[in-house]
């Protein structure tokens, strides 16, 4: 009897511990992530960009490994220009990975830590929707709209080391951001995540604004990667997106002058 009371209270004390690491991670995680962000210095012409203090989406990925993110984006005039996914691995690696993406349709640099890290071109191109209906007059109405919009958008992955192999990613139900900016003449504008799996890791981005076009409303849509994947994404059965993978070799997404761009660094555990 009290072999067995002691084999229950090792297992019981297994499972605490292995609560208790869990949680860690993810506490030391979040902390990493945050000191990273305010690191991160983005500007246009001369333009500081804002980061939105929170962030978007917090996630972790169990089949790939002990692995936590968070998900931040910087805007100007309330448009949101660029997005990075900010996670630890704790294993089968070990790294702080800075994973960026420029949404911006104009040039963008930034600083890490004071010292020039990125320097890029546009990051996205919004094209018009010629065939979505003109965006309502009340913010409801245009909410149902880009919904509807949104759900004609169908994104897949590629696999990276078999090309014959692809996956429909999941997108969240809800926007990930939403935004207006009178300056720049979007009266609406909303970011949609495509996900891998059950996660909250956005691969994929929609962006879709109600923009004011010499006096005329009319909707336009952008997309842009967060993984280094080949995407296509589809409308209505016709594909309107299809990017390359990137890597192997992974070299080719270090490079700071692209759009898409990993800062790779080492940390405690």
């Amino acid at each position: 009897m009290r072999v067995f009371c002691a084999m229950v209270w090792v297992a019981v004390s297994c499972v605490a511990w292995g609560q208790e690491s869990t949680e860690e991670q993810a506490r030391r995680a979040i902390e990493l992530a945050k000191a990273e962000a305010e690191a991160l210095e983005l500007f246009i012409n001369s333009q500081e960009l804002k980061r939105e203090p929170e962030p978007l989406l917090r996630w972790t990925n169990p089949v790939s490994g002990q692995i936590y993110g968070d998900v931040y984006i910087w805007t100007l005039d309330g448009r949101p220009e660029a997005i990075a996914s900010i996670y630890k691995w704790f294993s089968p690696h070990t790294h702080l990975a800075t994973e960026l993406q420029s949404l911006s349709e104009s040039a963008l640099t930034m600083t890490r830590y004071g010292s020039r890290a990125w320097s890029t071109g546009k990051g996205l191109e919004m094209k018009l929707l010629a065939d979505a209906p003109h965006p309502g007059e009340r913010a409801f109405q245009r909410s149902r709209q880009m919904h509807a919009i949104a759900e004609e958008f169908v994104a897949k992955a590629e696999d990276r080391s078999d090309a014959t192999s692809t996956w429909n990613l999941r997108r969240l139900p809800k926007p990930i951001f939403r935004y207006q900016s009178e300056k720049r003449g979007i009266v609406d504008g909303a970011m949609f995540a495509f996900c891998q799996g059950n996660t909250n890791n956005p691969e994929v981005l929609l962006l879709l604004e109600a923009r004011d076009t010499g006096g005329q409303l009319r909707w336009h849509y952008g997309l842009g990667r967060q993984n280094s994947l080949r995407f296509t994404v589809q409308r209505k059965n016709e594909v309107v997106w299809d990017v390359p993978k990137l890597a192997p070799p992974w070299p080719a997404v270090t490079d700071p002058s692209k759009p898409y761009l990993v800062i790779k660094s080492q940390t405690g555990s």
